[in-house]
């Protein structure tokens, strides 16, 4: 959705020092991306974020030129960091022609995402902002951060030339499913605390990927699976 600044609201703007623009945006910003990870993108109108930020909801269209210019900002502010936090360590377990570990290579891809972020206060937001991206807002975010395929590429080699009997295109499911199980344990915590009586927590990050290491790498460990055997094909 398209909103123009009224012209009262850019006289206005016009009036304030920079320091107060930038304060503005800044607030955006941070409010979309806190509606964006809570709620995902249909669900949160240019309004709201206005609101939440406490701002003319006219800014949204003057900074950004709408709603999913801004969810691209927002997400980009997130990828990119956590992308190049990334590559930097796989650059790093495979320098000298190094071959890592499938743990290194893991933790390389998943402990990142415990300190990379626009709000080191709150390090699940990006999963959780990650977590609920529709399957059309990954049509936008891919033109957002072209960075975010490269940096599976580069992974994806990796494990390969680790596990060289598991086809790229398993081990791309395999980070899916990987992906799916942090999310899934953000967004839905509510059974396994009650299973545990609170004793286990997902939304506790650190506990969540020092269960989920070791668990990933007997799922990447895994053989390749085999092809589904004639009973299966006839009844699909």
């Amino acid at each position: 959705m398209k909103i123009a600044a009224a012209k009262g609201d850019l006289s206005m703007l016009s009036n304030r020092g920079a320091q107060a623009d930038l304060n503005s945006r800044e607030k955006l910003l941070r409010s979309a991306e806190t509606l964006f990870a809570s709620k995902g993108f249909r669900e949160v109108s240019v309004r709201e974020i206005a609101a939440h930020a406490g701002v003319n909801s006219a800014l949204v269209g003057y900074y950004f030129r709408g709603k999913q210019a801004l969810f691209n900002e927002v997400y980009r502010s997130h990828s990119d960091p956590l992308a190049h936090e990334r590559l930097r360590l796989l650059a790093e377990i495979t320098a000298k022609n190094r071959k890592p570990s499938v743990e290194d290579v893991l933790r390389a891809w998943v402990i990142p995402w415990l300190r990379v972020g626009r709000d080191v206060k709150d390090p699940a937001l990006d999963v959780r902002l990650t977590a609920n991206l529709s399957e059309e807002r990954w049509e936008h975010t891919k033109k957002a951060s072209p960075l975010a395929k490269r940096m599976h590429t580069a992974f994806t080699n990796v494990l390969h030339d680790c596990l060289p009997r598991v086809s790229k295109d398993t081990l791309l499911w395999r980070l899916q499913f990987l992906m799916g199980a942090i999310t899934f344990g953000l967004r839905i915590p509510g059974p396994l605390r009650a299973y545990s009586n609170g004793r286990c927590d997902p939304q506790n990050l650190e506990k969540l990927f020092e269960q989920i290491i070791p668990f990933a790498v007997g799922g990447f460990s895994a053989p390749e699976p085999a092809p589904p055997t004639e009973a299966i094909r006839n009844r699909e």
